[in-house]
């Protein structure tokens, strides 16, 4: 393609639809989260901007770290993690979540890298969105990481100036978010809690819930609710939002969670919509 084409009339970015890069659908790149009962309502793909919420305790995190050891498992998908709750014991449970296979030394030597929050490992900038972004950049450049996990955002610093509502500052933050997933291809996740409002008396919480913006609903590919049975070892993951067709859909999947390790598994055939 000419440089004519790439720029007509000397405007960047300004294409006839003929000569419009496209790439291919996300039902063809979308990748498997290692349970086929989940990928009936979640898939991966790069590019893709994922928020996931549910009340405090009821396991989104020990999720998550269930599904990053899938994807090196099944796909050698590397991963970068900002996840200062965690931080501390994070191999321990990932050892756990991995079993008995082989592979594990792997995994950690090559396929997931972490950027830490304990005040001696960086320097006196403000940990904030912005921040943690660029040290995910340098992991996409060193390291080839495939999915960026920020857990949960109330960890992060906010830098919103003080004439600026809420609710705008968190739709800048994502807006800022979605133009680096565009930028680097890669694929976000990020935990973000409810309100406690959209707790009371037990309920399961929706995107809609989340603190501090209905725009984790409007700007998010797609949404997640992890509800626990704390009183059984069952957990379900809601599928709220799918935006793109081969990424999943609304509904639900069950999963048995083991308490001592931490290891989710798929009830077989166990998904509804």
């Amino acid at each position: 393609m000419s440089v004519v084409q790439l720029h007509r009339h000397g405007q960047p970015g300004y294409f006839s639809l003929a000569d419009a890069p496209q790439q291919p659908g996300v039902s063809e790149i979308a990748i498997s989260t290692g349970w086929w009962e989940l990928d009936q309502i979640w898939r991966l793909y790069p590019g893709q901007f994922n928020v996931v919420t549910g009340i405090a305790g009821h396991g989104k995190s020990t999720f998550l770290l269930n599904v990053l050891c899938n994807l090196f498992k099944k796909h050698g998908t590397k991963s970068f993690l900002y996840v200062p709750e965690n931080e501390a014991h994070l191999r321990d449970k990932l050892r756990l979540i991995w079993g008995a296979a082989d592979g594990f030394d792997e995994f950690c030597r090559s396929g997931c890298f972490v950027q830490s929050a304990v005040p001696s490992s960086y320097d006196d900038k403000p940990q904030t969105l912005e921040w943690v972004l660029n040290k995910a950049v340098a992991a996409l450049d060193q390291d080839e990481v495939d999915v960026v996990l920020i857990d949960p955002w109330n960890e992060l610093e906010h830098a919103k100036p003080r004439d600026l509502m809420m609710t705008d500052y968190i739709r800048d933050c994502l807006m800022y978010l979605k133009q680096f997933c565009r930028a680097t291809n890669a694929t976000v996740i990020m935990v973000a809690h409810p309100t406690k409002a959209g707790t009371s008396d037990g309920k399961v919480p929706g995107l809609a819930d989340i603190e501090g913006s209905m725009n984790w609903y409007n700007k998010c590919d797609n949404g997640l609710i992890v509800a626990r049975d704390l009183e059984k070892p069952v957990a379900r993951v809601i599928s709220a939002k799918a935006r793109e067709i081969g990424s999943g859909k609304r509904g639900v999947a069950w999963f048995h969670v083991d308490h001592e390790t931490g290891v989710f598994t798929p009830q077989h055939g166990a998904v509804t919509s």
